[in-house]
């Protein structure tokens, strides 16, 4: 006795879900619904199997190989050209040796008891039985009709409700003798119920009918496809277990999963190495595949998430499809009866509609309401740069074979036989990716300079010192889920966005320069490439001003802590260094819940502690080594804005670089001592770059990150502490604070949703209204002088986004007849809202 399971349907019905994958192996309960037929002939002990394959053949073979691991024995028959139902049996004859076969769906959910049909064929003397089974809605099957004694004595393949002469239904599961395959032709399409039966039934051939009470549900639809997901946690079909350990009834969790289990509410089924993070709700009928990630807040509710997907903080999910390796952004919500394919980027804050499917490999932005089907459309391209950083999910986005492309791409742009310094945080996500770049550019013929563990500024020293001609800093971001990807060209400042477009343009074009023999790079351990780092912060600083100082600094846990012992010695610097909250950047820490939370409490730390040790100051280093926030002398929290001011006020530049988008009253600050301040374009990269350029003494954004290019073109918080020690021992940090008060200038900000697809309308809007003013700044966005204050309008490089800023000198109405910035802002931003309106 051999099976023939019918395997090559394509499930056009089921895309998105089939697109990338043959209908057979769409998960059921996370199990493939093929295997949930191989195991049902195997506990009927039918151990040969012959499998039918069309469509994507490979995924199946590959998956079940020979059935020897589970003791079958399985072969392929491999339809060339469509061949038909009957047809893809006959191409599998050979197979059969002229024994009688089972023919069954690979993509039909069933428990039927086999040994039964088996038994009742035999005992009719059968040349072909058909499985049967009565069914609500009929009209999608063919309908058959039998006498008392099982013999068919008519059928109808999908009539009209005016024909429906019968609920009883074929299954799609028959017993052949092998008389039968003998009346199908060997060439051409020939089916069973169109074809080979209605020919038995004429010929009066016994044919029969063996109506079964089994569970039996056919996946033709994305809405069969849930009712049998939920069938089978209601444990509707008998011999369907969900993989995983059994906690109690109906609540089955998989191996290394990170979730609550006293929260689940069966029936749930949860995958290997899931992790539902603190706050998430996982309602019951959801199934969640191996390898997915539900982050904290989100609700996913009747939904079905396979293999490699992440859900985002906030996301909401309810009675939907995801497909595979999709990564759902933060407060994203999709709707009943949606179902997304393979690849799907939602992005955040989207909404997809109810009854909407998303195809695979789509992109849909950030705040966007989809209402129709994306089939072929793409939402929105995804630049590789992000702010001048390759930045995402690790393992979502930045997954080992993308950081090889990126690399790839870094690498080529690059001469053969260059050197590149990479480096890396203490995180394993970081290690990871930085191995996967080292491979790639020793690929592409670079030599690589490996520093292992070391804070970017390490990496930026090690490239302005002439070690390689380009760099590369590998990190954990913010949320220990991040990582992000810091370039740096020559002379250590951050990649321009030429270079940025130069390497996104290999990427996309997979044109990499691939380098063989003794091309290939060579990699290279340097032994001192600290010491050298700290050396040359030595010479940057005035030693005489910082030794005997005091000061109290946390790293958070970050890897600039590893070196901050040396650094401090040789400054002669008295350090109390606390020990940083646990952070991604540590090897083998946990999560974060709240990254906020422990920042503010290590900020109240260090202030308890500032007046205890007599410290000049306290601070907090940001777990990147680049941003600083510090508490006064007296252990009082200072502002990063203000602390800004109070950096110039006391250091008195010649020259100061800072975006155009920050109070006026700095560019006071600088002019009344008699320096000059140059306005840059937003963003940490346009300011270090202008600041290398221009050779400015300072540059800074006003959120705890301070360039001092006469040591490195970009923030580093050694830097920082040095040069704050020097300005802050003879005037003490709150003496300075006290004198330019609390509040620092009085910029308000307002944040407009704008698609992508308006942003160049809203350009070319503002371009035409403003251009005209002889004053207006056009360099990045649109910067007016207005009466006693200035606005500026600018688009978000990187999102759906558009930002209006206003200040006026002072908010006081008797000065600025009744206009104050907050009414400044809201009237310019009416004007960019009716442009993205159209109006």
């Amino acid at each position: 006795m051999k099976a023939v399971i019918m395997a090559g349907g394509q499930g056009t019905r089921l895309r998105p879900l089939t697109s990338d994958q043959p209908k057979p192996m769409i998960p059921i309960a996370n199990v493939p619904c093929m295997e949930h037929i191989v195991n049902l002939l195997k506990s009927h002990g039918i151990n040969d199997v012959i499998v039918t394959l069309q469509f994507m053949p490979e995924e199946i073979r590959d998956y079940f190989g020979n059935g020897s691991d589970r003791g079958m024995n399985i072969s392929y028959s491999v339809e060339d050209v469509p061949a038909g139902t009957a047809g893809s049996v006959k191409l599998a004859e050979e197979h059969l040796a002229g024994e009688r076969a089972l023919v069954i769906s690979g993509d039909a959910l069933t428990d039927c008891d086999l040994t039964r049909v088996l038994d009742f064929h035999g005992q009719k003397k059968a040349e072909a039985t058909m499985v049967l089974k009565s069914v609500e809605n009929p009209l999608d099957f063919g309908i058959v009709i039998t006498e008392e004694d099982g013999r068919i004595s008519r059928f109808l393949e999908k009539p009209a409700w005016g024909q429906v002469f019968s609920d009883t239904v074929n299954t799609g599961i028959y017993v052949l003798e092998p008389s039968v395959l003998g009346e199908i032709p060997a060439e051409g399409e020939y089916d069973f119920s169109k074809e080979l039966f209605p020919k038995l039934l004429e010929a009066g051939r016994p044919l029969y009918g063996f109506v079964t009470e089994d569970y039996w549900e056919d996946i033709g639809t994305l809405e069969q496809y849930m009712s049998a997901q939920r069938d089978v946690l209601d444990g509707k079909m008998s011999t369907a277990r969900p993989p995983g350990t059994r906690l109690r009834e109906n609540v089955y969790v998989g191996r290394r999963a990170q979730v609550d289990d006293e929260e689940l509410e069966g029936p749930v089924v949860i995958g290997e190495n899931v992790r539902v993070d603190e706050g998430a709700s996982i309602s019951p009928y959801c199934v969640i595949a191996d390898n997915v990630v539900v982050g904290a807040g989100a609700s996913v509710e009747r939904s079905v998430i396979a293999e490699g997907t992440y859900v985002g903080e906030g996301a909401e999910l309810i009675d939907t499809l995801v497909g595979r390796h999709s990564y759902i952004q933060e407060r994203a919500r999709i709707l009943e009866r949606s179902a997304l394919g393979d690849d799907v980027i939602i992005g955040e804050g989207a909404t997809i509609a109810p009854d909407v499917k998303i195809f695979p490999h789509k992109t849909v932005e950030s705040g966007a309401n989809v209402t129709q089907s994306l089939i072929y459309e793409t939402m929105g391209l995804r630049t590789v740069f992000k702010g001048g950083v390759v930045s995402g999910k690790f393992n979502v986005d930045l997954t080992p074979e993308f950081t090889i492309r990126l690399a790839s791409s870094f690498g080529t742009e690059l001469d053969p036989g260059s050197i590149v310094t990479l480096g890396r945080d203490s995180s394993r996500s970081a290690q990871v990716a930085k191995r996967a770049m080292t491979s790639a550019l020793l690929g592409t013929g670079v030599n690589v300079r490996d520093l292992r563990a070391a804070h970017a500024g390490v990496v930026r020293h090690d490239v302005l010192a002439g070690k390689s001609v380009a760099g590369a800093h590998i990190r954990a971001g913010e949320d220990p889920d991040d990582l992000e990807v810091l370039f740096f060209s020559s002379g250590a400042t951050p990649m321009s966005e030429a270079g940025q477009r130069a390497i996104e343009k290999v990427f996309v074009r997979e044109e990499y320069r691939r380098a063989h023999g003794a091309d290939i790079g060579d990699l290279i351990y340097p032994g001192r490439a600290v010491e050298q780092y700290v050396e040359r912060l030595e010479r940057a600083t005035d030693r005489e001003k910082t030794s005997g100082a005091t000061l109290v600094v946390d790293f958070s846990g970050g890897v600039a802590g590893l070196v901050a012992s040396g650094v401090f010695s040789r400054l002669g610097v008295n350090a109390v260094v606390m020990e940083g909250f646990t952070n991604a950047n540590v090897a083998g820490g946990g999560r974060l819940s709240d990254p906020g939370q422990h920042f503010t409490q290590a900020l109240d730390r260090v202030g308890r502690i500032v007046p205890t040790v007599g410290a000049s100051f306290g601070a907090v280093v940001g777990p990147t080594g680049e941003d600083v926030q510090f508490v006064d002398d007296e252990g009082e929290f200072v502002p990063p804005d203000l602390m800004l001011a109070c950096f110039l006020s006391r250091m008195r530049p010649r020259k100061a670089v800072l975006p155009i988008n920050l109070s006026h009253r700095y560019g006071q600050l600088v002019e009344d001592a008699g320096g000059t301040l140059e306005g840059s374009r937003t963003g940490l990269n346009n300011v270090a770059i202008k600041a290398a350029e221009m050779r400015a003494d300072i540059a800074g954004l006003a959120d705890g990150r301070y360039v001092f290019p006469s040591f490195l073109p970009a923030p580093d918080c050694f830097m920082t502490l040095a040069i704050a020690l020097e300005l802050f021992r003879e005037e003490p940090l709150s003496r300075v604070r006290d004198r330019l008060g609390e509040d620092f200038g009085n910029v308000r900000r307002r944040q407009l949703d704008c698609p992508w697809a308006a942003k160049g309308r809203v350009m070319r809007g503002l371009a035409e209204k403003f251009g005209g003013d002889p004053d207006a700044i056009l360099t990045d966005g649109v910067k007016l002088n207005v009466d006693n204050g200035w606005v500026l309008m600018l688009p978000d490089p990187d999102n759906p986004l558009f930002y209006v800023y206003a200040e006026q000198e002072s908010d006081n109405p008797a000065e600025n007849g009744s206009t104050s910035s907050e009414d400044l802002v809201s009237e310019y931003a009416r004007v960019v809202e009716n442009l993205i309106n159209g109006e």
